[in-house]
């Protein structure tokens, strides 16, 4: 396993190298000479706009802006902001926690719910529920999210008010005044975790389906059937467990969205998160953070990625690493 690990870490550095310099040379392409937060200070002079330019380092080459940034990330240092020079890796940890509370609610929903969904599906195959769930799958992969997130927002939070009855809130992660609370997080968290779950439902629930289909027509489940096992038994302990092995794939490949969140979904409600945030300073041209948020995130795929490769073996004991 060790050997396996470290085969796939060092194929992971050409990876990661490759996006880092693909987002910096798109970012200093949508910048051009553009120094970030000088539209706050409108009235500078062409000589203080030249000298801020080489304090921040704009002024050499892009490639030894790459390299100087890419040294101090093998260090550990991610930079700090062009806007406030704060520190990338304090302005990613400050919002983190709501990003990985958004995310790992959802991700609970979408898994708690999306399994027996994709049991339904497969042992009604053809029957009512089972087009049910399938009509609720396609319209998860067809309705966009900010679409989505926008109609709840004016159902449950405008109309419902309107209507005299208990609104939700429309957006943030609390109330700024006499908020904060559990009940008050809960009922911010509610909508955006429903909207990022309904995706997660349709995708996984449909493989769920689809694996739970292929197991049951396996010669061991058959011979368990025989045998007089009581029905539940058979799809929990046989079936499932074996079904569950492609959904592990998906749960890993999700590990770098705990980190990025769903990007739409913050900003549509406005979502004090990781995502809200590299968007946020994206449109100021921030490059460090930019390229901070981006490469957190690539990181984390790499991890994800480990993880469910040796999430595997968990699962399924009979797979083993060459």
């Amino acid at each position: 396993v060790t050997r396996y690990l470290a085969r796939r870490l060092l194929t992971a550095i050409p990876v990661l190298l490759g996006v880092t310099l693909v987002t910096f040379l798109l970012m200093h392409a949508a910048a051009g000479e553009i120094v970030p937060g000088l539209n706050y200070s409108p009235d500078l002079r062409p000589d203080d706009i030249e000298r801020l330019r080489r304090s921040l380092g704009l002024d050499r080459p892009i490639l030894l802006q790459y390299l100087t940034w890419l040294g101090g990330v093998v260090r550990g240092d991610f930079g700090v902001s062009m806007l406030n020079s704060v520190p990338v890796t304090d302005a990613i940890a400050a919002r983190l926690p709501n990003t990985l509370l958004l995310t790992t609610t959802a991700l609970v929903l979408g898994v708690t719910i999306s399994i027996p969904f994709g049991i339904i599906s497969a042992v009604r195959r053809g029957k009512t529920a089972d087009n049910a769930l399938t009509v609720l799958s396609v319209l998860g992969f067809s309705i966009p999210a900010f679409w989505l997130g926008l109609v709840l927002i004016l159902v449950f939070a405008i109309q419902f008010r309107t209507w005299g009855l208990p609104a939700l809130p429309t957006g943030g992660a609390e109330t700024p005044i006499l908020g904060g609370d559990l009940l008050d997080r809960v009922t911010h968290l509610l909508l955006p975790a429903t909207v990022l779950a309904f995706f997660y439902i349709s995708v996984w629930s449909r493989f769920v389906r689809s694996s739970m289909l292929e197991v049951l027509g396996r010669e061991y489940v058959l011979v368990a059937r025989a045998k007089g096992l009581r029905r539940t038994s058979v799809l929990v302990g046989h079936a499932l467990r074996n079904a569950l092995i492609p959904l592990v794939t998906l749960l890993g490949a999700e590990l770098p969205g705990l980190v990025s969140g769903g990007l739409v979904v913050e900003v549509v409600f406005s979502w004090p998160g990781v995502g809200l945030f590299a968007y946020q300073r994206a449109l100021a041209y921030d490059y460090t953070t930019v390229m901070g948020t981006t490469t957190f995130a690539a990181l984390m795929v790499v991890a994800g990625s480990l993880i469910a490769d040796v999430l595997y073996v968990v699962v399924d004991p009979r797979i083993r690493y060459s």
